[in-house]
């Protein structure tokens, strides 16, 4: 019995399997440490790929809107081709397609993205209003690709393993609007100089780089001057002294002409550069005429032959006269695309008369404008526009003045105190005469307008004689074919005015309605976001 017991006991304490159990407990443990870890890793490898397609997908998109660009900026018209083909010249896949908003099986073409053969993007240029759906290249019909200030929508998606994303941008093309200051040629116009009797070489519509005759009289920037905003011309900067161009590096100061800046005074000026100088950028033309806006005007707002109108403030009305249509002093609603165009009506044949005595025959386009305006509008006239008064905005809303011709500003001088080549005297709101037909001349006159002079210039009338007028403010831009003179004098104006010109940065982004573009203007990205969810 008692060796029984004894032989139990030795049994329970042998030892023998327990360095089994342990290992087979810690082999476990291991295990799920293990499995734990591969269970991180591996969702962390997900999330990483997740992460990296997402990116890929939004680097496709972006290279969709750079791929629409290169096309725009090769053809300007590429637009109108709306989704075009499905595969292009070599066979490749043509990434732009008709507006797509979701509904059904995707039928989009998607070009796959060179480098990256799991990345892929496909474009839909956005109509203005949708549906339809189709693009209709028309810029003037319901479901047209270009808006009322000539910005084209295309939105962009791109794909990376099971990521997608989706950026709408507007382009817009480089135009007058993005300069306070444009010109093509810094000279003054040559009717100026044959009306005034001088008569004008027959080489000064030329560039400066290109051999313009030295006779041909060439407008300084003066030592005081100041171009508070963007500048371009296609011609050389003529200065005197150190007049300041910009507000600070954002804004360009651009000439075509590799040379830059001349000296208007015999030595070389040393101007005050707070812009950013560019020299030997592309030209910008002007388009021939504003015919493009008279296509446009809704019927009852193209008026033939001289025409006032005086913008209502506070109101989107407007008093006009026009013989022709028989209005006189006429209340009407300001037009709901604003535009306002103005025809000639026969008889006006006649060129800019530097001795301005508002004589022009009845049947001439001269369209007088002032007043507040509380619309968007663009005012065009197939001849001149001439500003008799303040115009004035009220509210976030913009104007465009587009002449022909001649954007003028209004100024009367007594008939016989000045010919062709001499002037005596003083202007009528000096005198307090009221022989023009309008009224007296405007003293310290605001425009807040974009100013488009596509053949000729923006002009003081009578500019050269006469009392001093004060400060001509403009908030906006000026673009014109010919530098035109607003007065005389050098550090003090001797006649006309003061200039005040200050560029509206709305303007980079905002038109006036069917603002007219240079015909050569490359495409630029004028707004960028993304849209969520994606398409």
């Amino acid at each position: 019995m008692t060796d029984m017991i004894l032989t139990r006991i030795a049994r329970l304490r042998d030892e023998r399997g327990f360095t089994l159990a342990y290992t087979m407990l810690f082999m476990l443990v291991g295990s799920l440490f293990a499995i734990g870890a591969w269970s991180a890793a591996n969702g962390d490898t997900r999330q990483t790929r997740k992460d990296q397609d997402t990116k890929a997908a939004y680097a496709a998109a972006e290279s969709g809107i750079n791929y629409y660009l290169f096309r725009l900026n090769q053809d300007n018209g590429f637009w109108t081709d709306c989704a075009g083909p499905a595969t292009l010249p070599g066979g490749l896949v043509n990434p732009v397609n008709d507006r797509w908003d979701g509904v059904g099986t995707d039928p989009r073409r998607f070009r796959t993205m060179p480098g990256n053969p799991k990345a892929s993007y496909a474009l839909e240029p956005l109509p203005v209003a949708a549906p339809p759906a189709q693009c209709i290249p028309d810029a003037g019909a319901e479901g047209s690709m270009l808006d009322a200030t000539g910005a084209l929508t295309v939105r962009s998606t791109g794909k990376a393993g099971y990521a997608k994303r989706t950026v709408v941008a507007s382009l817009k093309r480089t135009g007058f609007l993005d300069y306070l200051y444009f010109t093509d040629k810094e000279t003054i116009d040559p009717v100026v100089y044959q009306a005034r009797g001088i008569g004008a070489p027959s080489n000064c519509d030329v560039y400066r780089r290109d051999g313009r005759n030295p006779a041909c009289m060439d407008i300084v920037f003066a030592n005081q001057d100041a171009v508070k905003g963007p500048l371009h011309t296609n011609d050389n900067i003529l200065a005197c002294g150190a007049p300041t161009f910009g507000r600070n590096t954002n804004d360009a100061i651009e000439t075509s002409d590799p040379a830059f800046i001349a000296g208007g005074c015999g030595v070389l000026p040393t101007p005050n550069l707070l812009g950013t100088p560019q020299k030997g950028v592309p030209t910008l033309q002007m388009p021939p005429t504003n015919a493009a806006i008279k296509d446009v005007a809704l019927p009852g707002y193209t008026f033939k032959g001289i025409t006032r109108i005086t913008l209502q403030p506070g109101t989107n009305k407007m008093l006009v006269t026009n013989a022709a249509a028989g209005l006189n002093n006429a209340l009407k609603d300001l037009p709901s695309n604003g535009v306002i165009y103005v025809d000639d009506n026969g008889g006006c044949s006649l060129p800019y008369d530097i001795v301005q005595d508002y004589d022009d025959p009845a049947g001439c386009a001269d369209v007088f404008v002032h007043g507040e305006y509380s619309r968007s509008l663009t005012i065009a006239s197939k001849r001149d526009v001439i500003v008799d008064g303040d115009i004035k905005r009220n509210g976030n809303f913009v104007l465009g003045l587009i002449a022909d011709q001649f954007v003028r500003v209004y100024h009367p001088v007594l008939p016989k105190a000045r010919t062709a080549q001499t002037c005596t005297g003083n202007n009528t709101n000096t005198s307090g005469s009221n022989l023009a037909p309008y009224g007296p001349s405007p003293s310290n006159v605001r425009i807040d307008a974009a100013i488009l002079a596509l053949g000729h210039s923006f002009i003081v009338d009578n500019y050269y004689c006469g009392a001093t007028l004060g400060t001509l403010t403009i908030n906006g831009a000026i673009a014109q074919h010919f530098r035109g003179p607003v007065g005389t004098g050098g550090v003090s104006i001797a006649t006309g005015y003061l200039k005040n010109y200050n560029y509206d940065d709305r303007l980079r982004k905002v038109s006036p309605p069917y603002f007219l573009d240079p015909v050569n203007s490359a495409w630029r990205l004028s707004r960028f976001n993304e849209q969520i969810p994606a398409t």
